[in-house]
């Protein structure tokens, strides 16, 4: 709020400055002595101003609406009407004030008492309208661009927030069993697996309040997310996770490929089918990344792509989808297919040519 109330006060008192510069440049370059001058620049300006509140309030409207041609030709009509009716009221006055006070002044001799001055004021006048438009269009685009930079922001906070609300209670309630079952059997692992399950917590509920993380953090939360799947695991080779990781502090959005992993995990049934896996691959270079996960289905169909249909996928698949949009723009590719009894999801982030198949 008080950047807000600052940023306006400052916008206004650089708007006043300019137009007591503007009545100083005409006051000091009409010297037909202090008071010709003074009425003179105080017309001017005057004048000036009037063209520049017209043109931003009213004419403007026709640009922003489209009428380009409409736009041009009022403004047109508007220029030469504003310099006509000045230098008529401004020649009047002078020759008042003549009558009254010693001016000598070129406009009041022969031809040039209207024409020259008319010509000055037709280009005063359109450099006014020209600045004017000029400044009003910025406006909007700054403007348009803060509004769409919050909604951007909200999007990306509500988003975060689903995402966070989708698949913490899931996650939480098998850590919770697997916890309970290696107390039960009074497992010595136990004490670091509520440390290991602390820390995830306060990763999702802490870390990820920033737009960007480390990638290091959303491994080291992805590993533990994979070693409490695998307590329950008979065959814990049948989950696989290969890294190839050049920068460990690459910034990602928070949470961008645990969907992944939780979905592999989920649609596989890997935790209790001896003959289920997943398949995890990762590689970073540079300012690019690649992650693939791969995972058994059983032959259940899980993404069905229809030119004419909306592709069917889980609810945490379209949020990274959504996500991954926001943050990168083009700049990114999301791939998911289904090919047999395998389900595979790729994410490629910048520029990256790394085609390892897992």
């Amino acid at each position: 709020m008080k950047d807000s109330v600052k940023t306006f006060f400052g916008s206004k008192i650089r708007v006043i400055a300019a137009w007591v510069a503007v009545f100083l440049f005409f006051f000091l370059s009409f010297w037909a002595g202090w008071t010709a001058s003074f009425v003179h620049a105080l017309l001017l300006t005057a004048c000036l101003l009037l063209a520049s509140n017209i043109e931003t309030k009213y004419i403007i409207k026709l640009l922003q609406k489209g009428n380009i041609f409409l736009f041009f030709v009022i403004n047109v009509l508007f220029v030469i009407i504003m310099a006509s009716i000045t230098t008529y009221i401004e020649s009047f006055m002078l020759v008042i004030m003549s009558k009254h006070i010693s001016i000598s002044t070129p406009q009041l001799d022969g031809a040039k008492a209207f024409i020259f001055p008319f010509l000055i004021r037709i280009v005063l006048f359109t450099a006014t309208v020209a600045i004017s438009t000029i400044a009003v269009m910025q406006r909007a685009e700054k403007e348009s661009q803060r509004i769409k930079n919050e909604l951007k922001s909200e999007k990306l906070d509500m988003e975060l927030r689903f995402l966070k609300s989708q698949m913490t209670p899931h996650f939480l309630f098998n850590a919770l069993n697997n916890i309970y079952s290696l107390v039960y059997t009074k497992d010595e692992n136990a004490p670091q697996s509520v440390l290991k399950l602390s820390d995830m917590m306060r990763y999702v509920m802490v870390d990820c309040q920033v737009d960007e993380i480390s990638l290091d953090k959303e491994m080291k939360y992805i590993d533990a997310y994979i070693d409490f799947q695998q307590m329950g695991m008979e065959n814990k080779s049948n989950v696989i996770f290969e890294k190839n990781i050049r920068n460990y502090d690459f910034k990602i959005p928070p949470m961008i490929l645990q969907p992944l992993v939780e979905n592999s995990f989920k649609h596989s049934r890997v935790v209790n089918d001896p003959d289920g896996y997943v398949h995890f691959y990762l590689f970073q270079e540079n300012n690019s990344l690649l992650f693939t996960a791969k995972n058994s289905v059983k032959g259940v169909s899980l993404s069905v792509v229809d030119s004419n249909k909306k592709q069917q996928q889980g609810i945490g698949l379209s949020n990274v989808k959504k996500r991954l949009e926001l943050y990168y723009g083009k700049n990114y590719s999301f791939d998911v297919k289904q090919e047999d009894d395998n389900y595979i999801v790729t994410i490629k982030i910048g520029d990256i040519n790394n085609e390892k198949k897992v």
